[in-house]
């Protein structure tokens, strides 16, 4: 049995309720520790990640701007983000999370799914994407 660490709690905050509720009552059985890592993001946020592997050091992590194509990581209409990042949680490891094993945030984000099903809440998962894989992003649809 897992639970949601102060800080990832925090990083819910501005998040849609029920996108947040999801995460809530995921992990406690979650085949996986994990922690929330990106919640509710500004347009100057959303822009520099857009900057990365573009004009700055580093790999391409979005293909949201923030200001000319929004990410769902912005707040919406009703006032909340509807995205969230989150990260395979492993003490065994330097820097304590898993970046690379797609195998456990698939296994993470189809528990995800199974939850958000009996919440009746729609989620998309960025693994089942085309183009652009993003393994730890869940979002309302």
């Amino acid at each position: 049995m897992y639970v949601l660490s102060k800080l990832s709690l925090s990083r819910l905050e501005g998040v849609h309720p029920k996108l947040s509720e999801l995460f809530k009552r995921a992990i406690v059985d979650s085949p996986h520790d994990f922690m929330v890592v990106q919640g509710l993001r500004t347009a100057e946020y959303q822009k520099e990640l857009y900057s990365q592997g573009r004009t700055k050091p580093g790999k391409i992590v979005t293909n949201c701007d923030g200001y000319n194509h929004k990410s769902n990581h912005q707040a919406k209409s009703d006032g909340y983000g509807h995205a969230v990042d989150f990260a395979i949680y492993d003490p065994s490891i330097p820097g304590n999370i898993d970046w690379d094993n797609n195998k456990k945030y698939k296994e993470v984000a189809e528990h995800l799914k199974k939850i958000a099903e009996e919440m009746k809440i729609n989620i998309d998962w960025g693994g089942d994407w085309r183009k652009f894989k993003d393994y730890p992003h869940i979002e309302l649809k």
